[in-house]
């Protein structure tokens, strides 16, 4: 959901926050200020970064950043289109729509001329993606082959993230908001998940990995997956999504793979995919237990473009109407 940040409407604050926002931040504590803390500070990092950018673009051309008009919004679009992918263009778009809005400064980026040269883009980069890296069933296997003995915490709890994410298909958050009381184990120890209302039953393997987290860790309430400190002290608080792509990036570094190969947060996802398709499922089936909406992600990541490009715009049309 999108969040309301407030325009500033105290016209003394105002000016003081356009000031502010017309020179280089080194902090995000402005960012704070004016988004009233509703972003995650990674966010803010993002939308700092991206301001800075264009304050630099437009002082090197001698035109002015806020109020910023659409012709050099546009100018800046084209040139960092060179370089970047869409999505990047895309949050420089918010970026800027964000601190004109909440400053009640016309947002050229409304404007038909930018609606275009972003349509343009979208056009211009239609294949600019590329999917994370595939996280396997062999990739899983040698690292238990590394890790099945290992009584060390921040193993033990990868081992049974890098298990249980793959073999449930999860994302990021449903990892993050795992709970006990998610987690139902049978008298035999295998174990079964509820996220959002779906049941997942796991294989023997990713059982006992879980077990022998939930065995050394003794959490028997609130968050299963939690930070770990340097002295290898479990804390109460859960896992974010950055601790789960660091947790995916280890396995890539563990395994001593090609310096090119970095597996992420969604690489788990993909990599099932990948090996469900080899299988011999097909893509709806893929679909149902990834738990997607539509079949065009699945499509993506085992290689069909055709086939996402398909039911994205069919997808697109039925929920249009």
């Amino acid at each position: 959901m999108a969040k309301k940040i407030t325009v500033i409407e105290d016209e003394t604050v105002r000016n003081a926050s356009i000031t502010d926002f017309s020179t280089i931040a080194e902090s995000i504590t402005v960012w704070q200020r004016l988004t009233h803390q509703q972003y995650a500070k990674n966010t803010l990092v993002a939308f700092k970064n991206d301001w800075n950018s264009f304050l630099l673009f437009c002082e090197h051309h001698q035109a002015s950043a806020l109020p910023a008009s659409a012709e050099i919004v546009h100018r800046y679009i084209e040139k960092m289109a060179q370089t970047r992918k869409l999505a990047s263009l895309k949050r420089y778009i918010v970026t800027i729509s964000l601190v004109h809005r909440c400053h009640a400064l016309p947002n050229p980026c409304l404007s038909n001329e930018i609606k275009l040269a972003m349509h343009k883009q979208r056009l211009d980069k239609h294949d600019d993606y590329t999917n994370a890296q595939g996280f396997r069933d062999n990739h899983l296997h040698d690292l238990l082959d590394v890790f099945i003995l290992s009584t060390k915490a921040k193993d033990v709890r990868d081992m049974a993230i890098w298990a249980m994410t793959f073999e449930a298909m999860l994302k990021r958050s449903e990892v993050t908001a795992l709970t006990i009381n998610d987690i139902e184990v049978t008298p035999d120890g295998l174990i079964t998940l509820s996220v959002n209302r779906t049941l997942i039953a796991l294989s023997d393997v990713a059982s006992q990995a879980i077990n022998r987290w939930l065995t050394l860790s003794m959490i028997d309430s609130g968050f299963v997956f939690r930070r770990i400190d340097r002295h290898n002290n479990i804390g109460d608080n859960p896992l974010d999504h950055s601790s789960i792509y660091r947790i995916f990036r280890r396995a890539s570094q563990e395994l001593d793979l090609p310096a090119d190969v970095i597996f992420s947060g969604q690489s788990p996802r993909v990599g099932a995919s990948q090996d469900l398709a080899d299988a011999g499922l097909s893509i709806h089936q893929i679909q149902h237990q990834g738990r997607w909406r539509s079949p065009a992600m699945p499509a993506q990541y085992i290689g069909q473009r055709a086939k996402r490009d398909n039911t994205l715009k069919k997808f697109a049309n039925k929920n249009g109407k």
